[in-house]
């Protein structure tokens, strides 16, 4: 059975997807892309007008997918143990390839407008995840009353900023202290 524009079209995004992972955004070639699937060039660029557009939008599925995944993931956790998924998920044991993808993506937001937008979502999203957490964990007792806006954009910035060390200082010491640093400031706002 032939696949529909739309299944092909997916089948493209996902294959970059996975070469990014595999490789690293920026050391995947139009040409690997192609020899994966079997298609010429121009057969990709009937999909996408360019390869900058391919990219883009790969990286958005990916990381909404990651979301949908993590989010199903921890939906029927109790309320701080989703917590502890956030920072066990922001800060791995050693950098991994969806790490690093994850990093690559925000080093292109600092120099291309259309990866800062869809940075600035991802952020957005995984902060609305959080806050709902928190929301949640308030109504339900679980977390004494707290500003859950606030606090997910602190927890937030310290998950990032922690995530920054440890891509420079891969020490099992280090991220064990960001994770009671984390801990810490969890207990003190919930």
């Amino acid at each position: 059975m032939k696949e529909t524009t739309a299944e092909l079209r997916e089948k493209i995004l996902d294959t970059a997807v996975a070469l990014f992972i595999e490789k690293g955004l920026e050391n995947v070639k139009t040409r690997e892309l192609t020899t994966q699937l079997g298609l010429s060039r121009s057969h990709i660029y009937h999909y996408f007008p360019d390869w900058a557009t391919l990219c883009l939008e790969a990286c958005g599925r990916f990381a909404q997918r990651d979301l949908q995944e993590f989010t199903r993931d921890i939906e029927q956790l109790p309320f701080t143990e989703r917590l502890e998924a956030f920072i066990s998920s922001y800060l791995p044991q050693e950098p991994d390839a969806v790490w690093q993808l994850y990093s690559s993506l925000w080093r292109k937001a600092t120099a291309e407008a259309a990866y800062a937008q869809l940075a600035t979502q991802l952020t957005q999203h995984w902060q609305a995840l959080m806050a709902g957490i928190i929301e949640d964990g308030i109504s339900a007792g679980a977390f004494r009353e707290a500003n859950a806006q606030q606090v997910a954009r602190q927890l937030s910035a310290m998950l990032n900023g922690y995530a920054d060390l440890l891509i420079v200082v891969q020490q099992t010491e280090a991220r064990e202290q960001a994770i009671n640093d984390l801990r810490a400031f969890i207990k003190l706002a919930l």
